[in-house]
């Protein structure tokens, strides 16, 4: 839950456009549980709604985003893709996040796989603090719902 209208929401979080990745631009990769850190050297490139993202010259992973219907999607690689939905509440903005699992189905037993997934408490810590990280860009109260 973020206490803001999903405007204001929209505004700071879906924002993509090509360049580097930071403040107003693709916020919201600042906050990924897990990868955040990794993203102040990133650079976006493509659009308007597809961006690949590009660590120095390599590729690393997939941008799309819909701010019209309050939707960012991250897939990093080719084993996982975290989607966030915003959409209006009476509170505020509801933000539902899902993590998929895209590895071809050959390899979607494989042991690195199978614990990317399985470290659902560790996801669930850092989807806390990715809150606590919007609500201050926000300023306002965010939180997990139930």
């Amino acid at each position: 839950m973020i206490e803001a209208p999903p405007d204001r929401v929209r505004d700071v979080f879906l924002v993509v456009r090509p360049g580097p990745v930071g403040n107003g631009n693709a916020s919201l990769l600042r906050v990924l549980p897990g990868a955040g850190r990794f993203m102040g050297a990133a650079n976006l490139h493509g659009g308007p709604h597809e961006f690949t993202v590009h660590y120095g010259t390599h590729p690393g992973g997939t941008v799309e985003v819909d701010p019209d219907d309050g939707r960012f999607a991250f897939q990093g690689g080719y084993k996982f893709r975290a989607e966030y939905h915003f959409t209006p509440h009476p509170k505020g903005t509801l933000l539902t996040y899902t993590a998929i699992n895209v590895a071809p189905p050959e390899h979607q037993n494989r042991t690195t796989v199978r614990l990317q997934f399985r470290l659902g408490a560790a996801l669930k810590a850092g989807l806390r603090g990715s809150l606590k990280r919007i609500g201050r860009e926000l300023g306002c109260r965010s939180y997990p719902s139930t």
